[in-house]
């Protein structure tokens, strides 16, 4: 375990909106490759329940990550390296953690074929105690936190053995262990806590419950099975296990239900027999899916799967069949597979653990099945009195090229009958007490009363629109701006229209407006903070979250019951995160700007006066930094738009500076967004600006069927605004994206000549190639994406070729005059990288100015981290040459021969070292 500080906080309470910006970094040094190992992002953060403490993660960019526990009360806080993982204890006094190890650890580890194993951290938050804990894989508190479980690593042999676990009275500082423990769960009550034994071998499994508080140990069942999946009754102590058939050893998929009802007493023990219970004997209880109990307690439900077929057939069939001739490699596909085979072989991992939802109740002796398909969704509603499946066998073309649809099933648990509720919708969804089906038809929302049978359209007399008008992909139904949530008791449903929140009656009674965000274009959308609530309490505050559609303000506002809704915090920053202490009135959120480093702040329940309680970053101070705006423009299709422009650090108003244009969608909500420097992030927006470059992100809607048109007319009058601004020279523009983007910066190029060079990661480049391609990672055919995903083009190549000429990078590479880099990992799943030799191949025939960059053994994005710091550098190049004028590398202008590739990239990566001389 390593060392811990006590550091205090600079500032215990500072003004929200404090940008480095105010102070003249004109009089300051702009940051060096050398200084961006210390630059910290702010991770995950936790509050205890009490509010006493809080606990977040760091991140840096040298990767030393650290916990920080900070007490809210005496403003110190404690730092831990490699801490990750933070949980308190329910009575707020104790914090465990998880501890791993510096990243050279790991790497040594892993080079020695050694395995790489966490430890765990525990903190007595009363005391300031600490101890460590080695080769701990798991920890938790039991419901009260009075224990705390600490499991081992299992050995690598023999395989199923189980491994040590201890069981810590924190209190009293003792502990009981438990050898060959492979699973275990603690009660919601009680402090029991239920353990899966397996031994490796085909003797002393079982299952037994540690009553933790009285240290009575109780053997529930034994034998030579293995045990999964403990499922305990929520607020009870009734417990439930998969036991497999056959003996742990032969690793059969078959199982069996084991339950046990009041383990607080005597307790009565319950087991499925399939073949009595109803279920059919092609079907088997599969291992997949952990068992769950209704809240009455007189029900389970549990996962079932096709038996598989009988192996000692095949067997005796591969015997049979010695002499017989090698079997062919082959693979059979066909144009009617919904999905096509590389589909199934990138799922068939996921596919084999899917299972048939079926409902178990020991008083009848009988299960119910829900349901049908192993590629459908099946759920118990609310209450049990219900089932439901939801499958899109029946709409095959829908599903093969992006117009899905889905038929709705429910089954009555009582009497078994099935039924269809729903056909042919996109979009639905069940309330949370049971009763309605929720579904929208493009235009209106409908609930279906599972009591009634009845229909109802729940919003056609309301002054509003549900539908997403401005939805600028090809759709032949427009979804919905999303649903809110439920009240308790299935009361009301809260819907979106484009800036408000509606409170509806399911049963059709009429609806009413509760925010006001239409009149000022403010976005308002609900925020549940208890986790574990599935409807929100009429008698409690709703909290909503704010974004300004134009002004990108973020915030907060709050609805109180029986009153107005009340807008409690709204800056030019992005706010985000709001969480609350699970027992008391503090809330917690984090608040930054593009020149602020991101920092958490506590408040009460209006958010009035908040608290900073951590300061990131610290040192930027001493560092020049860069500022950013929203600009506004109108596209030359008469819309109008807004791009986010950030300024170079030390910006002297008398210059004009070259840009970089990144694409890709809407971008304009990264205005307040803070970017630690980083080689690693290869197109990092901070470090351009710290290299003098204005950055400009447009925001780009979209035609169907004008991809890159839509783009050129939005992007031209972007760039155009910011020349007129007097901030750019127009003629050191350069443009930069990835896929998408890429795509865009392969496409405008070879439409227009307003940039003086491009960078394009992982693009598409040919329209026609791409329609039929495959998204490789998942095995998808490319064809939804293309017609009515991303690439918007609505309709197949042969029912208007015009239109992906147009838009096609390619069929104009010969009239491409701005000099491009490409960059392409050779192992793109998402993006065949062939569409980057292709479009490479057509533009060196035509003569032109292209660098293709490969870099080996990558996919989509680059995850080596030298290949990130090559590329990051040779943009570098790219823009200093062609957009500063500094003189071109080797690389740019005459190419580099294989056989002096290595010294090329060793070159590269002593960038740094040179610079620090």
């Amino acid at each position: 375990m390593s060392s811990a500080r006590l550091l205090p906080l600079t500032a215990a309470c500072l003004v929200l909106v404090a940008p480095s910006s105010l102070i003249l970094a004109q009089e300051k040094p702009t940051v060096k490759p050398g200084d961006y190992g210390q630059w910290e992002s702010l991770g995950g953060a936790t509050l205890s329940p009490d509010a006493r403490w809080l606990a977040y993660g760091i991140r840096r960019v040298n990767e030393e990550n650290e916990l920080r526990i900070r007490s809210l009360r005496r403003d110190t806080t404690r730092v831990v390296p490699w801490g990750s993982d933070p949980r308190f204890s329910a009575d707020s006094r104790w914090l465990v953690w998880a501890v791993g190890v510096s990243p050279d650890e790991r790497k040594r580890l892993e080079k020695e074929k050694k395995p790489v194993r966490e430890g765990v951290g525990l903190l007595d938050l009363d005391s300031g105690t600490e101890r460590a804990f080695d080769e701990i894989a798991a920890s938790a508190f039991d419901a009260t936190g009075a224990f705390l479980v600490l499991h081992g690593y299992a050995p690598e042999e023999p395989k199923g053995k189980g491994a040590d676990l201890r069981v810590m009275n924190l209190a009293q500082g003792t502990e009981v262990t438990f050898g060959n423990v492979s699973e275990f769960a603690w009660s919601d009550s009680g402090s029991l806590l239920a353990l899966a034994l397996s031994t490796g071998a085909d003797a002393g499994n079982g299952v037994q419950v540690y009553h933790a508080r009285s240290g009575r140990l109780q053997g529930l069942d034994a034998s030579g099975s293995a045990y999964r999946q403990l499922a305990w009754r929520e607020d009870h102590v009734d417990l439930a296990v998969l036991r497999s058939a056959a003996p742990a050893s032969e690793d059969e998929t078959a199982y069996q239900v084991l339950a046990w009802r009041g383990l607080d007493g005597d307790p009565e023990k319950l087991e499925l027999d399939p073949a009595t219970a109803g279920v059919a004997d092609t079907l088997e209880v599969a291992r997949h899916m952990r068992p769950r109990w209704s809240d009455d307690g007189t029900r389970l439900a549990i996962g079932l799967r096709p038996a598989p077929q009988d192996t000692a057939a095949a067997a005796d069939s591969a015997e049979a069949g010695d002499d017989e001739e090698e079997l062919a490699g082959l693979e059979i596909w066909h144009s009617t597979d919904v999905r096509v085979v590389p589909q199934q072989k990138a799922a068939a991992s996921h596919d084999s653990t899917n299972t048939l939802l079926a409902i178990w109740e020991p008083a009848r002796s009988r299960v119910v099945q829900v349901g049908t398909d192993l590629l459908g969704t099946s759920e118990v509603l609310e209450g049990w009195r219900y089932g439901l499946e939801r499958v899109t066998a029946p709409y095959p073309w829908g599903a093969m090229f992006g117009r899905p649809y889905l038929d709705v099933w429910v089954v009555d648990l009582d009497t078994g009958d099935r039924e269809v509720a729903l056909e042919r919708v996109r979009r639905s969804w069940e309330s949370p007490g049971g009763r309605y089906l929720l579904f929208f038809d493009g235009r209106d929302y409908w609930t279906l009363d599972l009591q009634t049978r009845r229909r109802i359209n729940l919003t056609q007399e309301l002054p509003a629109t549900f539908a997403d008008t401005a939805y600028d992909v090809p759709t032949d139904q427009l979804p919905p701006h999303g649903v809110g949530g439920w009240y308790e008791a299935d009361a009301a449903v809260l819907l979106y229209d484009e800036f408000d929140v509606w409170r509806v009656a399911p049963d059709g009674s009429g609806g009413e407006r509760l925010t006001h965000g239409t009149e000022e274009d403010v976005i308002h959308r609900t925020i549940r903070l208890d986790r574990e609530a599935d409807a929100f309490d009429p008698m409690v505050p709703l909290y909503l979250s704010l974004r300004g559609e134009w002004s990108e303000k973020r915030g907060y506002a709050r609805i109180r019951p029986g009153r107005q809704a009340e807008r409690l915090i709204f800056r030019d920053q992005l706010i985000s995160g709001l969480a609350k202490a699970d027992s008391s009135d503090v809330f917690l959120f984090r608040a930054q700007a593009f020149d602020q480093s991101p920092d958490l702040f506590v408040a009460g329940p209006d958010l009035s006066s908040p608290r900073q309680v951590t300061a990131t970053n610290p040192f930027q101070s001493d560092f020049a930094w860069g500022r950013s705006e929203l600009v506004e423009y109108v596209s030359e299709a008469g819309r109008r738009l807004q791009g986010v422009l950030l300024y170079p650090a030390n910006h002297d108003a008398g210059r004009r500076y070259p840009m970089i244009v990144y694409t890709y969608e809407i971008l304009s909500p990264r205005v307040h967004a803070y970017e630690v420097p980083s080689e690693r992030d290869y197109y990092n927006f901070t470090t351009w600006t710290q290299k003098g470059y204005f950055v400009l992100l447009p925001d780009i809607v979209y035609r169907a069927r004008d991809p890159g048109i839509s783009a050129i007319e939005a992007v031209r009058p972007a760039v155009a605004k910011v020349v007129e601004m007097g901030l750019v020279d127009r003629e050191r523009v350069g443009l930069i994206g990835h896929s998408w983007g890429g795509y865009q910066a392969t496409f405008l190029p070879t439409r227009t000549n307003i940039f003086a060079a491009s960078v394009a990661g992982a693009p598409l480049t040919d329209f026609v190639s791409f329609m039929g391609a495959l998204h490789w990672n998942p095995g998808v055919p490319e064809l939804d994406h293309w017609e009515t995903g991303q690439a918007r083009m609505e309709v197949p190549y042969w029912e208007d070729p015009e239109a992906h000429h147009r838009n096609s990078p390619i069929h104009k590479v010969h009239e491409m005059e701005t000099p491009l880099l490409m960059a392409f990992g050779n192992e793109d799943g998402v993006v065949d990288w062939d569409q980057g030799t292709e479009f490479y191949n057509f533009a060196r025939r035509a003569g032109k100015q292209m660098v293709l960059l490969v870099y080996d053994g990558e996919d989509h994005g680059f995850r080596q981290k030298p290949n990130q710091i090559d590329y990051h550098r040779r943009i570098l190049e790219w823009f200093g040459h062609y957009l500063k004028g500094e003189a071109a590398p080797a690389w740019i202008t005459e190419g580099i021969p294989a056989d002096e590739i290595e010294e090329e990239a060793r070159r590269v990566a002593r960038q740094e070292q040179d610079s620090e001389r």
